[in-house]
């Protein structure tokens, strides 16, 4: 009995140790835009036309690409797409999101197999937050500003939802096929959708079990309930 309570007491205290460093983790991956390294992609069938404010687009949610992907029809049980003048703003903000994530699932991935910085010393995964230099993530912030202030930063008045200038046109094969450009424009918005979620959930699996995605795989680990090495 003596020993369950310890080891009980010991879990709790590595749960709350790691749920800190996820806290963490989901604040830094907040802050961090890959939008410039992603091809500059519109994300909307039709240019976005103008509002009767200056500083603000109008779209409606039947002119966006992907509105009805999988839902075979606007699925808006909360109404956010009645408002039109933030619509703009929305998709532009899933995109950068979704770029956002695509990066951070192959990273959070290939930093298990290499990592080369401060000679490899550092550890993968959630626990990279606290080994890394402070004078580091003075760099990585500052670095994210410059992005999201110079090429990184949307155009509200002229330019489409993502598209950031004529940065990353050169990896679009399909400038003159508008129908081929589409079809990548969706593969774009879906894979963002879907790294959105896989990053989130990688998080908190590592938040709760203390095992990067690889060593659960390695490990035999693919379900947290109940198989012994898991939180529940």
């Amino acid at each position: 009995l003596s020993y369950k309570f310890k080891q009980k007491s010991h879990l709790e205290r590595k749960s709350l140790h790691f749920k800190m460093k996820f806290e963490i983790a989901l604040f830094a991956a907040c802050l961090t835009s890959a939008s410039a390294f992603a091809p500059a992609f519109t994300g909307t069938k039709v240019t976005p036309t103008k509002s009767v404010s200056k500083t603000s687009l109008s779209m409606s949610v039947k002119e966006m690409l992907g509105a009805d992907v999988e839902t075979r029809g606007v699925w808006d049980p909360l109404g956010f797409s009645k408002d039109e003048a933030s619509l703009f703003r929305r998709r532009a903000v899933e995109l950068k999101h979704g770029r956002i994530c695509m990066l951070a699932t192959f990273g959070y991935i290939f930093a298990e197999l290499y990592h080369p910085l401060y000679d490899g010393k550092i550890s993968p995964g959630l626990s990279a937050i606290s080994q890394v230099p402070a004078a580091a993530w003075l760099q990585i912030i500052a670095a994210i500003g410059i992005i999201e202030l110079t090429v990184g930063k949307q155009d509200y008045e002229n330019k489409a939802p993502g598209e950031l200038g004529t940065f990353g046109q050169g990896f679009n094969a399909f400038q003159d096929d508008p129908e081929k450009y589409e079809a990548l424009q969706l593969k774009e918005l879906k894979n963002g959708r879907l790294a959105m979620v896989g990053i989130m959930g990688m998080l908190i699996q590592e938040g709760l079990t203390g095992q990067t995605p690889l060593e659960q795989l390695s490990s035999g680990h693919i379900s947290p309930f109940g198989d012994g090495q898991g939180f529940f």
